[in-house]
């Protein structure tokens, strides 16, 4: 079954339906906001927030949208309050990546080019490091926008910049 019709058998009072929905984008959702926030506990209760608010909020889902799109706005908009009250930190894409280069062999080289690579990601602007991250869980340009509640043109923008920039940078360490 779709997540489209699963959320609207939801909505119409099928629990199962929901438990399909929550097995399937329940790690996706933690590790969006894991890459975002460097406690495991809150990036925990921001999920549960958005989860709750699916639960909550199911009648008013607009099949206009994909369900997974729907739910990664609701929880765009739980971090996005975190920030707004305890500040804000992507440092944990940056400590997962360094963690890979560690397990790889030849550390020494490797560690030295992950370092500049973090340094370099580290750069960007937080608006510009969450439109990667959404782009690398596989959302479109459109779908981006709409998590993020900005125009297409300026998911463009913050992609296209932050691409360049990272381009540039590498380039100049080579």
């Amino acid at each position: 079954m779709r997540d489209r019709a699963l959320i609207q058998a939801y909505a119409n009072g099928n629990s199962r339906a929901f438990d399909e929905l929550y097995r399937r984008h329940r790690t996706p959702l933690l590790v969006f906001l894991r890459r975002q926030c460097d406690s495991v506990a809150i990036c925990e209760e921001l999920a549960h927030d958005a989860w709750i608010a699916v639960i909550n909020q199911a009648s008013l889902y607009q099949p206009s949208a994909k369900f997974k799109t729907w739910l990664f706005r609701i929880a765009h908009n739980r971090l996005v309050d975190h920030w707004r009250k305890h500040g804000r930190s992507a440092g944990v894409l940056f400590e997962e990546l360094n963690e890979a280069a560690l397990r790889r062999d030849d550390q020494s080289s490797r560690e030295f080019e992950l370092n500049q690579i973090l340094n370099i990601l580290e750069s960007l602007s937080p608006k510009q490091t969450e439109a990667i991250l959404l782009k690398i869980e596989g959302f479109s340009h459109a779908e981006i926008a709409d998590i993020t509640s900005s125009k297409q043109e300026t998911v463009k923008s913050r992609l296209r910049y932050a691409t360049r920039h990272l381009k540039v940078a590498l380039e100049a360490t080579s």
